[in-house]
């Protein structure tokens, strides 16, 4: 595959897996509360919803360690630090599959309650804080393979 190719390829997947992320969490997450009259009903949406964002998040960090290591062949700089984002990443994501099955286990779905209130919400909050490092850090490796793809092309012109 050609560097363009890869490019490509993972700017599309990061489109999806970040953009999904961010219009889910900032906009999807606060019109449920507002629409369904039961917070557990959003819950139960957001509980199948963020699992297909945590595969994606996957299939990205994948994408993205692959990129870092591509660019790390002609800086050092710039691919440690993509590495080191993609890292982060990768940690989050880890992290929020395991808290996920955590919060799976505390939740009744056929009933549609939730079987352990103070562990639901230590393990929400932990959910909300994985998800904001994950943000971040996309965000951040984004910012830097931009400069970098910049860099690394002028340098062959």
């Amino acid at each position: 595959m050609t560097i363009w190719m890869n490019r490509v390829l993972l700017l599309l997947v990061f489109a999806i897996y970040w953009g999904g992320l961010t219009f889910y969490t900032g906009i999807v997450v606060r019109i449920s509360h507002d629409v369904l009259n039961d917070p557990m009903d959003g819950g139960l949406i957001t509980q199948r919803v963020t699992a297909w964002l945590q595969i994606l998040g996957a299939a990205a960090v994948v994408l993205m360690l692959m990129n870092a290591l591509i660019v790390a062949k002609r800086s050092t700089l710039h691919g440690g630090l993509l590495i080191g984002c993609s890292s982060i990443l990768g940690c989050a994501v880890l992290g929020l599959f395991i808290v996920h099955g955590q919060l799976d286990a505390v939740i009744d779905v056929s009933n549609a309650t939730i079987i352990d209130r103070d562990g639901f919400t230590i393990g929400h909050q932990r959910y909300n804080q994985l998800t904001t490092v994950q943000w971040i850090a996309s965000l951040v490796y984004l910012v830097i393979t931009v400069f970098a793809w910049h860099r690394l092309d002028t340098q062959l012109t």
